[in-house]
């Protein structure tokens, strides 16, 4: 019944998911008119389809992925609107939720670890979307990637998409590090090393149209200071004052869409 399920078979679990059902957060129906007021297009939200056309987004995406080289899911059977994937073990918030209380530094690395294969990703001239350690996996030592309903860069150049990714994974590294002075500046070089010149370019615009905002964000969370306000905060102080390199020859960077 339910959108996302698993079945335990006598020796391995697969995993359901149903397209269609999905109920969508009351801020996505607000996300385009605040990217418009804003002026913030890094906020667009990607189109929503019909079931049977998210099925094959998802799957493309899969499948773009898996040809670069990362880890995805395999899929074991698909119909128009749902598909049954083999499970791809404990995630990356599983292991990090275990690390944080036995092996610290394991822990701090394994963040840094999966900003440096979001680097490659986007190197490969792919964005993830929704980039999370919930959505992250490892697979013989490798990062892997799940979960492709969100496609930016089907509305956007693919850097403006490629820079949403590192500040959304940087809502995680910001608030869940245990020693965010280093792991946080060691886990942006590592995106960096991979990235090219225009989406650090992108990234530091969309961090500075962040900070416009800033003074909004702490004041509302005066009132009430959520998961979300304080993760918002941390990431955006943070990348205002990161040692990104300077972009450079933008006119000659080209910009590129990811379907």
């Amino acid at each position: 019944d339910g959108r996302v399920q698993w079945l335990d078979l006598p020796n391995r679990r697969l995993w359901i998911k149903r397209q269609g059902v999905k109920v969508l957060p009351r801020f996505v129906s607000l996300q385009g008119l605040a990217a418009a007021l804003l002026r913030v297009p890094h906020l667009r939200p990607s189109p929503q389809l019909s079931p049977a056309a998210m099925q094959a987004r998802e799957i493309a995406r899969m499948r773009a992925f898996a040809g670069a080289g990362f880890p995805v899911p395999l899929i074991a059977y698909q119909s128009k609107t749902a598909m049954v994937m083999t499970d791809a073990g404990e995630t990356l918030a599983q292991r990090l939720k275990g690390l944080r209380k036995t092996d610290a530094d394991a822990h701090e690395a394994l963040l840094v670890r999966s900003a440096e294969a979001l680097g490659r990703v986007h190197a490969a001239g792919l964005s993830h979307g929704r980039p999370h350690v919930r959505d992250f996996f490892l697979r013989d030592g490798d990062v892997g990637f799940m979960d492709f309903e969100e496609d930016p860069a089907s509305v956007m150049p693919l850097e403006m998409a490629q820079a949403r990714d590192v500040f959304l994974y940087f809502l995680v590294v910001a608030s869940a590090s245990i020693r965010p002075d280093e792991t946080c500046p060691a886990a942006l070089a590592a995106w960096s090393r991979h990235a090219s010149v225009a989406a650090r370019h992108e990234l530091q615009v969309l961090t500075a149209l962040a900070g416009r905002i800033l003074p909004l964000i702490r004041l509302i969370g005066r009132v009430h200071m959520g998961s979300d306000l304080r993760r918002f905060i941390m990431a955006t102080e943070f990348l205002r004052q990161a040692p990104l390199p300077e972009a450079e020859n933008l006119n000659t960077a080209k910009a590129g869409h990811y379907g």
